[in-house]
């Protein structure tokens, strides 16, 4: 199930990457000024800190900056992400396999080519806490009628075929084309 879970490299690596900036910047000054040579003057850093009030506009910025930072890390770790891999059920509860989204949304875009009347087709897979799979089918035809239906149906057969665990919910939208 590991390979199925959403990885956060971007957020990990950005929080990695400030812990890792924020320990050296600690690191620096402690050795430095174990050896006697601080980087940062402790007294010109107590003036400066003396000097500010909690209204001071820079202080307010930086603590709102801090906040919005902290917020979205939390954000980012709290909503899922995009897998790159759709599982797909089984009889076996313990052996799970999965098909690429670009596979997925590969198979989904020939199923709705051979629908009849179908010109072309465009296939977006949506959504991470509600899947669906939005598709827009272009027809020759000057009246659509039911071909929208049509399309859905032949990809929720497909999706059915599939048998993905989490069965997303289909939207077809159908343009004519333009001679």
């Amino acid at each position: 199930m590991r390979a199925f879970r959403p990885r956060r490299v971007l957020p990990a690596s950005l929080a990695a990457s400030l812990l890792t900036v924020a320990g050296a910047i600690v690191a620096a000054q402690v050795i430095s000024a174990r050896l006697g040579h601080p980087v940062l003057h402790p007294e010109i850093t107590v003036r400066f800190l003396h000097t500010l009030t909690w209204s001071d506009p820079e202080l307010m910025a930086a603590g709102g900056g801090l906040l919005l930072a902290g917020l979205s890390l939390v954000l980012a770790a709290v909503l899922p992400g995009r897998t790159g891999t759709a599982p797909l059920a089984g009889d076996d509860p313990r052996f799970i396999t999965g098909l690429g989204r670009s596979s997925l949304r590969a198979d989904l875009h020939c199923t709705a080519l051979a629908v009849a009347g179908v010109h072309t087709a465009t296939v977006r897979l949506r959504g991470r806490l509600r899947p669906r799979v939005e598709i827009r089918a272009v027809t020759d035809f000057h009246n659509a009628g039911n071909l929208g239906e049509l399309v859905a149906d032949a990809v929720r057969d497909r999706l059915e075929d599939l048998d993905p665990v989490r069965v997303p919910q289909v939207a077809v939208r159908v343009a004519c084309r333009k001679s």
